[in-house]
């Protein structure tokens, strides 16, 4: 977590492999003792599809039954034009076998974080995702100070090759930055309203001025002031990132997250039911206050962009080359047969939506994999939203989810899940967010300690009353012997 987004996001090729060396480590710690790792049967199953769907197509099988395949006589057909190649009896299932293989070793990172988070206990997972914010906000930190200082004509703190004035952190791209801080606003919002929630008045006083202005002096109150101003660090660092999908999913994330939180607030907070409508106010404020920003960071039009172009051209080659794909990582070299003309001689190397890119390289098979992720995560939401407690690892659960929901709508534009550190960081915020709930509730409950500490604003302590069971009830120990 910490070593994978320092050089350029984990993308060079030195620190990929190292980040790939890190996590078959943690591999090899966690399969040690396997019986601790807390995972269902269903996710297991997509686990280890996602793990050897990709290795299938480096089977070796007859060559003419290889290019006999949908799609590949396009590029026989391209291949007889220049040099021949030795011919062999046997070829690959993938067009590109090379590009295949480091697709393979490139899932050790993520499946290495997700199994790795679930060995960790509740608190550990907490620690994991405090550190996920802290490392977020120390991006849109950076983020910051190379936007002021690219004011003036380029900064030295950016990043080579990255987009000029605009925030990128330790990214290449503007939006693999406002990827990783939608992913984890949620997270600090939900940590904000955990502290609100814990923000409580005497009795009969909780509409009092000097009672409420107390509870924010609390433990929980200064909770909430420093969990709010690291939110405001992120949402700041996300506009000014230039990132038109980031900012407006910024917006959405801001609004989701408060709607689903907002009703917490009000139960037992010294904010009383005013909070609810507080909440919602400031969240549709600051959304509306986003809102024009759209507009003026706007680089350029939707209808000049070459992302359409892009997708229209991805479908014909998925279709094309179905049911199989052209195999995993091989949509760079690939697409080339499907490029548009107007597009000249510029080299795509992704698609900018990961679910067509999944469908070019994987064919039928990439579809059904994301609609069994999409199952598991829509099934955990209705578990969650159910069963949830009042624990604070069950306010970050909520917020990992509505995370991973945001970046799962910003793949329809970009590529965020090629970027090692954004792989990972999404990697631990499902991991958490498909944790048995119900494991999780009950270990939260058996480990919670009493409080030693009291609050600023002392709990009334309620009146004991016997309970005094009817005479005809009571027990008489000499005409029971």
């Amino acid at each position: 977590m910490i070593f994978t987004p320092v050089f350029r996001a984990g993308a060079t090729p030195l620190a990929a492999l190292v980040s790939q060396l890190l996590a078959t480590a943690l591999l090899v710690v966690v399969l040690w003792s396997p019986q601790r790792i807390t995972l269902g049967r269903a996710q297991a199953a997509v686990l280890a599809l996602l793990a050897v769907l990709p290795a299938l197509y480096l089977i070796p099988l007859p060559a003419g039954m290889a290019e006999a395949l949908p799609g590949r006589s396009l590029y026989a057909e391209a291949q007889a034009l220049l040099a021949p190649l030795p011919e062999s009896p046997s070829a690959a299932l993938a067009l590109y076998p090379s590009a295949a293989a480091a697709a393979v070793l490139s899932l050790i990172l993520p499946i290495g974080v997700f199994l790795g988070v679930r060995v960790l206990s509740p608190k550990q997972m907490e620690m994991l995702l405090f550190l996920v914010v802290l490392i977020a906000a120390l991006q849109a930190l950076l983020g910051l100070v190379q936007y002021g200082i690219g004011q003036g004509g380029g900064t030295p703190l950016a990043v080579e090759g990255s987009h000029r004035l605009s925030g990128v952190g330790t990214y290449a791209n503007r939006n693999h930055l406002a990827g990783v801080i939608e992913m984890t606003l949620p997270i600090s919002l939900a940590l904000l309203f955990y502290a609100l929630s814990r923000l409580r008045g005497s009795s009969g006083h909780a509409g009092s001025v000097k009672r409420k202005a107390v509870a924010l002096g609390s433990r929980p109150g200064h909770a909430a002031i420093l969990h709010s101003a690291v939110a405001l660090l992120l949402v700041v660092g996300a506009v000014f990132t230039r990132s038109r999908t980031g900012i407006a999913l910024t917006i959405v994330g801001i609004l989701l997250t408060t709607v689903v939180f907002s009703r917490q607030i009000g139960k037992k907070s010294a904010l009383g039911p005013a909070g609810v409508i507080l909440a919602l106010a400031l969240a549709s404020g600051i959304s509306i206050g986003l809102a024009p920003v759209l507009d003026r960071f706007s680089v350029s039009d939707l209808d000049d962009d070459a992302r359409w172009q892009i997708f229209d051209q991805t479908l014909l080659g998925a279709e094309t080359m179905l049911p199989v794909g052209a195999g995993p990582g091989a949509f760079p070299y690939a697409f080339a047969a499907f490029q548009p003309l107007e597009l000249g001689w510029a080299f795509i190397n992704r698609a900018h939506n990961d679910y067509l890119e999944w469908w070019f390289d994987l064919g039928a098979a990439g579809v059904l994999l994301v609609l069994l992720v999409v199952v598991l995560f829509g099934l955990q939401w209705r578990r969650i939203l159910t069963t949830a407690t009042v624990a604070r690892i069950s306010y970050l659960q909520i917020g990992c989810g509505i995370g991973v929901a945001l970046l799962g709508l910003h793949e329809l534009v970009d590529y965020n899940l090629f970027t090692p550190a954004n792989q990972v960081v999404f990697t631990v915020l499902l991991s958490v967010f498909l944790y048995p709930n119900e494991l999780l509730a009950a270990t939260t409950h058996g480990s919670r300690r009493r409080r030693t500490t009291p609050d600023l604003v002392p709990l009334p302590q309620p009146k004991s009353v016997s309970a005094v069971p009817p005479a005809d009830q009571i027990e008489n120990p000499f005409l029971s012997r």
